[in-house]
């Protein structure tokens, strides 16, 4: 910060004026010092108080900036020094040498001492000013995500990210948003209507080739949760079972796929089974015996949720029946806009695998946090699922295991489900990758 522009000329004066001038000023310093020094301490008292409000409205650094400003132009005179009698002594002793035609002593103190004085002090004063400037909290970004159906104990992470504050430690203010449409998300991260949208390997795959633009940031789930579910109770012991059964499923496409490579995993094809779309109502229907089994079941919730119903069931695992495994709940992003928005999702993907180690070692209290964290979620089936679910995050949601993509690529291509072949760098990427 600048001196006043009083400043320079008072200086000038000072180096211009003759001896009688330097003689008049010191009688006048010695004069005014005096003055000072003789001042009753309560009538300095009540003046310092005169010059300062009982209280204010004004912030730190508005109040900092204030004071560099007074500092700088002397026109406070609150901020006016009190003369020490060694300043007195020094002032007197300067006086009679000049009344002598002597040049001052060096123990005089310079005319301009006080004033680069105000002057270091209120650079201090600015410095400290934007020192706190500086440190102070950054906005945080917004941030949608949609989810890839209600709330629900697949998406813990998610919400205990966002109830132990680690969305905004990393910068973000996340919005989680529960579609009403599951097949939804994906084409709203692909238009940017959210920032992120849950949804499914395989899914991902087909998409891609229908020319969407997304690429997969992250993994949420690491391990395929589908699996093919009978009644316990049933004579279903194997995949070979199904010969001659109704087979119920809710979306068309990649279940079929699926379901046809584990038919011929037991050689078996779809000729050999009744196909019935049940449409998403998998466990009544197989409680009421509308079907033998279901193929696109969850094996974290489905299962509990027969349990409930007093039906134990039996789970045939796809990864175990010929299918490549592959991860089932993963992040995808618009793929155009994935270099300018990189650090987002690096800050996203860190605060999610934070949460999925902070529920790894507290699964009790994570469940009791998350179930506090909405009313509609405080049910028993959550609560089963939710320990179900736990051995299935992805402990590094980041990371990115290529062959998964590569060898599931090649499985869809072979089986006609895609035109093409992608490249690895259109299918997923590694954010956290130079």
């Amino acid at each position: 910060m600048s001196l006043s522009s009083s400043a320079p000329r008072r200086k000038a004066q000072l180096t211009r004026s003759p001896r009688a001038s330097l003689l008049s000023t010191a009688f006048a310093t010695l004069l005014t010092t005096l003055c000072l020094s003789s001042l009753p301490a309560t009538a300095m008292s009540a003046h310092a108080a005169e010059a300062e409000p009982a209280t204010s409205t004004q912030s730190a650094p508005e109040i900092v900036a204030q004071q560099a400003e007074v500092g700088v132009n002397g026109d406070s005179a609150a901020s006016a020094p009190v003369a020490s009698q060694e300043a007195v002594e020094a002032t007197a002793g300067a006086a009679e040498q000049a009344k002598n035609g002597a040049e001052p002593t060096a123990d005089a103190p310079p005319a301009a001492s006080d004033e680069q004085s105000a002057d270091a002090d209120s650079k201090g004063a600015a410095n400290d000013a934007a020192k706190d400037a500086a440190t102070a909290e950054k906005p945080l970004t917004q941030f949608k995500v949609m989810l890839d159906w209600y709330t629900n104990p697949g998406h813990a992470p998610l919400v205990l990210a966002q109830e132990l504050g680690l969305f905004k430690k990393h910068g973000l203010d996340v919005e989680l948003i529960a579609p009403a449409d599951p097949s939804v998300p994906p084409k709203l991260a692909a238009a940017e209507r959210v920032d992120i949208a849950i949804s499914y390997q395989p899914q991902l795959h087909l998409q891609i080739d229908q020319g969407l633009p997304l690429v997969r940031i992250g993994t949420l789930v690491a391990t395929p949760l589908n699996v093919v579910v009978v009644r316990a109770d049933s004579d279903i012991q194997s995949i070979a079972d199904l010969k001659g059964k109704r087979v119920g499923y809710s979306v068309g496409g990649v279940e079929e796929v699926l379901l046809s490579t584990m038919l011929q995993h037991s050689g078996l094809t779809l000729d050999d089974i009744t196909l019935t779309n049940v449409n998403f109502s998998l466990t009544p229907s197989l409680l009421t015996r509308k079907v033998d089994a279901v193929t696109g079941a969850f094996r974290n919730f489905e299962l509990a949720q027969m349990a409930q119903e007093g039906v134990k069931g039996r789970a045939f695992y796809i990864e175990e029946e010929g299918v490549p495994t592959y991860d089932e709940l993963i992040f995808v992003a618009n793929s155009d806009s994935y270099e300018r928005k990189q650090a987002q999702y690096a800050g996203f993907l860190a605060a999610v695998g934070e949460a999925t180690a902070w529920i790894i070692n507290h699964p009790d209290q994570g469940w009791e946090m998350f179930r506090d964290s909405d009313p509609a979620l405080d049910t028993e089936l959550n609560k089963e699922a939710w320990y179900a679910t736990l051995p299935r995050f992805a402990l590094r949601p980041a990371a990115l295991d290529a062959g998964r993509y590569r060898d599931f690529e090649d499985f869809l291509f072979e089986r006609g489900m895609i035109k093409k072949r992608q490249s690895l760098s259109h299918l997923a990427v590694d954010v956290n990758a130079p």
